[in-house]
C-alpha cells in the first residue's frame, strides 16, 4: 500500500532505486546497494543523499538529491551512475516517476568523476525530484 504523505521523500526514493536496480539483468546494477551511506564491504554503491535546496506548497515539493555511485572498476561507475539516472528519470513502468511519491525528476548537475578513496571509482551527479509532499491542503 502506498502512503498519502511522504514526510521522508529520500527513504522512498532510496527503497524504490534499489527495487528497480534488483531486478535489472545487468550484474554491477542487481548487486549495488542503494542507500544513504556507503559500507566498506560493497563493490558497488549507490549513495543517496538531500542537498540544499527545494521546497514547494501544498501537496507537491521539490528536493535536490545527490547521487554517489562508488564502484571497484571506473566502467562499472560510469554504467552503473547512468543507468541510474536513465532509471531516476523515467516515467511510468521500470521507471520512478510514476506519482507515488514520484511526479518528476530530472539531471541537475554531472554526472562527473570524482576523487574517491584508494581502488575506488566515483561518479556524483544531482537530481531534483518533485514528489508529493507532506501536506494534504
Amino acid at each position: 500500500m502506498d502512503g498519502i504523505i511522504y514526510s521522508d521523500f529520500l527513504a522512498a526514493l532510496i527503497r524504490r532505486l534499489a527495487l528497480i536496480l534488483s531486478s535489472r539483468p545487468e550484474a554491477y546494477a542487481q548487486s549495488s546497494l542503494v542507500s544513504n551511506r556507503k559500507t566498506s564491504s560493497t563493490a558497488n554503491a549507490v549513495v543517496l543523499t538531500v542537498s540544499p535546496g527545494g521546497g514547494g506548497a501544498d501537496t507537491l515539493q521539490t528536493g535536490y538529491v545527490t547521487v554517489d555511485v562508488i564502484c571497484r572498476d571506473e566502467g562499472d561507475a560510469v554504467d552503473l551512475m547512468n543507468l541510474v539516472l536513465a532509471l531516476s528519470t523515467t516515467r511510468g513502468p521500470g521507471g520512478m516517476v510514476d506519482g507515488k511519491p514520484f511526479t518528476r525528476a530530472a539531471v541537475n548537475g554531472g554526472p562527473n568523476p570524482d576523487p574517491a578513496a584508494d581502488g575506488w571509482f566515483k561518479q556524483t551527479a544531482e537530481l531534483e525530484v518533485g514528489h508529493r509532499g507532506r501536506n494534504l491542503v
